[in-house]
């Protein structure tokens, strides 16, 4: 009964803070809704703060697992990069809450905003790591050639965050951006036949 109460006020919760931020709902909101008493909310949660930062807990645990499933189905170092970068933003696309603190929407801040994103269990920091073991990978099997770059994995997360952070990204943005990312890392570029054979025969300028 104790752990229903406690799940119904979560589930409540997340529903009020994506539709009016985390700001305009109360504990008397959240409360009312769930159609408990303001008693039943300070059994389970000291404050507002902790009761969203929970929420905000299941958001990313939820998401890490979805993200994590579909990266490990695959072993090309490519096809982890690609899993890894589309279901984030499919995540993120479909959980306003968590999409809105790390865009730093206002309606969506709260006091711990800011440390949460440096923590070493959220979504960031989990992709982050993600992304170097896999290029790490790829380096090494020599599927991609990250030597063109100074700092690979930073260039990859600015690209992320550019268009799984914008609220108008649409599919085709997501696409255009995996694509980039395959040109930009394959190791081998291919040429058409006749292509090959003007470089081979291309002399030097005297």
């Amino acid at each position: 009964m104790a752990s229903n109460r406690k799940s119904t006020l979560l589930k409540v919760g997340e529903r009020l803070f994506a539709e009016h931020g985390y700001r305009d709902v109360s504990i008397k909101d959240i409360t009312a809704s769930s159609g408990l008493g303001m008693g039943s909310f300070y059994t389970y949660f000291p404050s507002k703060e902790v009761f969203y930062s929970e929420i905000l807990d299941s958001l990313e645990e939820r998401g890490l697992k979805e993200v994590e499933k579909h990266v490990n189905r695959f072993r090309s170092p490519l096809f982890r990069l690609k899993a890894l970068l589309r279901y984030t933003i499919l995540s993120l696309r479909s959980t306003v809450i968590l999409r809105g603190i790390y865009a730093r929407e206002k309606r969506y801040l709260y006091p711990g905003a800011e440390d949460r994103r440096h923590q070493s269990t959220s979504l960031f920091a989990r992709v982050e790591e993600l992304l170097r073991e896999i290029l790490a990978e790829g380096t090494r099997k020599g599927v991609f050639r990250t030597s063109l770059f100074k700092d690979p994995t930073a260039l990859l997360i600015a690209i992320f965050s550019a268009v799984s952070l914008n609220g108008s990204s649409s599919p085709d943005m997501a696409d255009d951006m995996m694509m980039l990312v395959e040109r930009g890392l394959k190791r081998w570029l291919r040429f058409r036949r006749q292509e090959r054979v003007d470089m081979r025969t291309r002399r030097p300028i005297p």
